[in-house]
């Protein structure tokens, strides 16, 4: 049905619910995969537009989660202008419900260090978006990857702390 998407059985739904059902799924990873093409572009205001004013975002390189679509906006202009390189490529997507799940791969280079362009250094990470969609905008969405490998590629001198089993 849609190519490298995972949606739930139809088998015991009737023909019209199940259109129903399929346009739905259709919206939803709409939604999804224009916050790739928002992010990959780094087009903030596209990005912003996509949740619903009282949204919350997390993501594992956050100390906290942003609330609402300023504080949204904030975090977005903020990692865009530290990482203005770092895009995603998607690979699976899973609709459920009024979720979309989307497995990825992000790239870019780290910050500066020390304000030398020549500190900052490759990285490729792997990991998932959670969105949870209301009345056509994301309320909640959560990032998870391993926030810790982008560290140490950002400062190397951590690989020699053994701080992983």
């Amino acid at each position: 049905m849609f190519a490298g998407v995972i949606v739930p059985p139809f088998t015991a739904l009737g023909r019209q619910t199940q259109e129903i059902m399929e346009e739905k799924i259709v919206d939803s990873l709409a939604i999804a995969r224009a916050w790739v093409t928002g992010f990959n572009a780094h087009d903030v205001d596209a990005l912003v537009a996509l949740y619903a004013p009282d949204a919350e975002l997390c993501d594992a390189g956050m100390k906290r989660a942003r609330r609402g679509r300023q504080e949204i906006e904030n975090w977005f202009r903020q990692r865009f202008a530290a990482l203005p390189e770092i895009a995603y490529t998607p690979a699976d997507e899973i609709v459920e419900d009024d979720r979309v799940v989307i497995t990825w791969t992000v790239r870019g280079r780290t910050p500066r260090l020390l304000g030398q362009s020549w500190l900052a250094r490759p990285f490729a990470v792997d990991g998932v978006s959670v969105f949870h969609l209301h009345a056509g905008l994301i309320a909640h969405q959560r990032g998870y990857y391993d926030h810790l490998a982008v560290v140490e590629r950002a400062l190397p001198f951590l690989h020699l702390i053994p701080s992983r089993m």
